[in-house]
């Protein structure tokens, strides 16, 4: 096994390809930003067309809090507008993304486990950066009807989100890193119902089971014992 932590950003774009799916939304009586899923991709099995990303078994699901600050490569690429929940499948579009150091940490992993494939999903599709503003919105949300439609996770989206897990095969691991907030409780708790019968691994905060650490804390050698810990977990069990 290769030592991860000595894999710089440089070296883990020479292996992975990131594309995500972003899409625009009406929620709560304002324009949101968004993001379904995103994908880290091996380059030697990156599918000329993107389009047929979607239907790629993963090797890994990966489940955090929000897609941040994240944004096509392409400054000038406009995402679709959705009208209703329903449409945001239908509306995929896959755009080359720019990775960033939580992604990066997932890669290591990966290439540390000779894994090609992993498949990036939230707790909320909602782009934003600042985690107090999301928590934000997305307790105003929370009082709206159908404003829980921003998480892959609520029950209108069951079979999106099937579809993306490819629920027949259960055998696939589920790395999840959200992080420490209580305000993510509520959503952390749906997600983990959803996710009933995959194998979790995560580095819990307390052992209510429900928070995750992050995978990227601001310290550097937090972040390499982070990797080190998901290692100790999945490489005896995959």
């Amino acid at each position: 096994m290769i030592n991860p932590n000595s894999l710089r950003a440089a070296d883990l774009k020479k292996k992975f390809a990131v594309f995500g799916s972003f899409y625009d939304i009406a929620l709560g009586g304002e324009l949101v930003a968004c993001r379904s899923v995103l994908e880290l991709l091996a380059h030697d099995i990156t599918p000329q067309d993107p389009d047929n990303i979607a239907g790629l078994k993963p090797d890994l699901l990966i489940v955090m809090m929000n897609p941040g600050s994240s944004r096509p490569l392409d400054k000038s690429y406009e995402p679709p507008l959705v009208n209703r929940w329903q449409d945001i499948a239908k509306k995929r579009q896959w755009v080359a993304t720019c990775p960033d150091n939580t992604q990066y940490q997932i890669m290591r992993v990966m290439a540390a486990l000779g894994l090609q494939h992993g498949r990036v999903l939230n707790l909320s599709d909602i782009r934003e950066p600042k985690s107090p503003v999301l928590f934000k919105k997305i307790s105003a949300l929370s009082t709206v009807a159908g404003g829980g439609v921003h998480s892959i996770f609520c029950q209108e989206r069951r079979k999106e989100l099937e579809n993306l897990l490819m629920c027949v095969s259960c055998e696939i691991p589920v790395l999840v890193g959200w992080g420490r907030s209580d305000a993510l409780i509520p959503l952390a708790k749906q997600a983990l119902t959803s996710l009933s019968g995959f194998s979790i691994y995560g580095r819990e905060t307390s052992d209510e089971k429900v928070l995750f650490f992050h995978p990227s804390p601001m310290l550097q050698r937090m972040k390499e014992q982070w990797v080190e810990i998901m290692l100790g977990q999945m490489s005896i069990k995959i």
